[in-house]
């Protein structure tokens, strides 16, 4: 039975009832946005991206991946590579420790990465929208489809869409007209500082610093003799505030800032619902697809990706979001042991990393935590009462004493 076209909307055309072929409407050009396109494109599907800004010129922010990255994305993720990292330096008061990576992390610049996954995308024959901001969903629910406004003069325009993918970031426009939940975010703020001369350039430094922040501080060595100072806070002013004084003490000149508000996972958000008679996608920021425990979200939000596009392309793509979603809800599990923690409780947890321990942080990293955190266990069991008595105390249970 044909269906019924609905009368012009606004000003267009009559819509078309979109045929199988139609193009999946990818909504922001993001890492995820635009590896979720390439994919979608290779198996076959016509994609268009559609992004709100008028050129492709994402803000740059320098970032540490795990090598989970560049086994996931090939030579597409090589042009982002500014170092490599094999070792990391943690600090909490006076302790210190050094754990040697068997795989180095990577250090990665977003904004490279983003054009290198659009170049690709084009290539394997995805459309890019530039300038098109996404409004919402269309009410008519016999065609579905979207609105976008046109940033050159405000014009609204209507596109048929019947599988649409919010890759828009944390304040994704698709996850509110879709009806999730807002999600709770954080600031991250770091300042490009100039290196110190002696600085090895392999090295990631990790400060814990809980009067700060619950998190900790990092310095990440860029190309050259350039790094990124920062934090993660709960408070944007108290964050900018305690990062100015931390580049004092270390006599560390800002050179610029970079800033952005980052989703915190706190529970699963399922990736798929219908609007109407559209399907609706969500992925990387735009679902909170971001490791709590130090909030980077670039490989899981990838995997994410490649989750729904197997899902599009009516692959199996079931069997990864299971396994992200046990991922992301264990290190929900560790950040809540941690985030309680005073700094005599960090500086004991280094002083109970053993030389096993240390093998195990060597040997899986961050992308792996369960087996991690299992193998540290296992290698130092007296770690997992320590985690256990952090999560009580975010349960209400008091902390008892910091020596066991």
């Amino acid at each position: 039975m044909t269906p019924t076209l609905p009368q012009t909307i606004r000003g267009e055309r009559p819509l078309a009832w979109p045929s199988p072929s139609a193009p999946v409407a990818v909504i922001g050009g993001s890492a995820a946005g635009f590896y979720t396109a390439w994919l979608l494109s290779r198996g076959g599907r016509k994609v268009r991206v559609y992004e709100r800004a008028e050129r492709l010129e994402p803000a740059p922010r320098t970032l540490i991946v795990t090598c989970r990255m560049r086994e996931m994305l090939g030579a597409a993720g090589e042009p982002a590579v500014v170092n490599e990292i094999r070792r990391f330096e943690l600090w909490s008061g006076d302790r210190s420790m050094q754990i040697f990576l068997d795989r180095p992390d990577l250090i990665i610049e977003r904004s490279a990465l983003i054009r290198s996954l659009a170049e690709r995308a084009c290539a394997a024959g995805t459309e890019l929208a530039l300038g098109r901001r996404f409004v919402g969903f269309t009410a008519n629910t016999r065609v579905p489809a979207i609105e976008l406004e046109r940033r050159e003069d405000s014009a609204r325009e209507t596109v048929p869409a019947a599988t649409v993918v919010g890759a828009d970031g944390v304040l994704s426009e698709v996850r509110r007209a879709a009806g999730w939940p807002k999600p709770d975010t954080v600031p991250l703020l770091q300042a490009v500082v100039r290196l110190p001369a002696d600085y090895p350039r392999d090295t990631v430094r990790v400060w814990f610093a809980p009067d700060d922040t619950p998190y900790f501080y990092w310095l990440i060595p860029e190309e050259g003799d350039r790094g990124a100072l920062g934090l993660i806070g709960e408070d944007g002013q108290k964050t900018r505030r305690c990062l100015e004084r931390f580049l004092e003490t270390r006599r560390l000149d800002p050179i610029e800032y970079q800033g952005a508000r980052i989703p915190v996972y706190t529970g699963w958000v399922p990736v798929h619902r219908k609007v109407g008679a559209t399907d609706v996608y969500l992925a990387g920021d735009a679902a909170s697809q971001v490791k709590v425990t130090t909030v980077g979200g670039i490989v899981t939000g990838l995997r994410g990706a490649h989750a729904i596009a197997q899902a599009i392309l009516r692959a199996d793509g079931a069997g990864e979001l299971r396994s992200l979603r046990r991922e992301l809800n264990f290190h929900l599990l560790v950040r809540r042991s941690l985030h309680p923690f005073r700094q005599q409780q960090y500086s004991h947890l280094l002083d109970l990393l053993n030389p096993a321990a240390h093998e195990s942080l060597a040997r899986f990293h961050r992308d792996d935590a369960v087996r991690m955190v299992l193998r540290l266990c296992q290698n130092q069991p007296r770690l997992l009462w320590v985690g256990l008595r952090g999560f009580l105390a975010t349960r209400g249970f008091p902390a008892g004493s910091e020596e066991i």
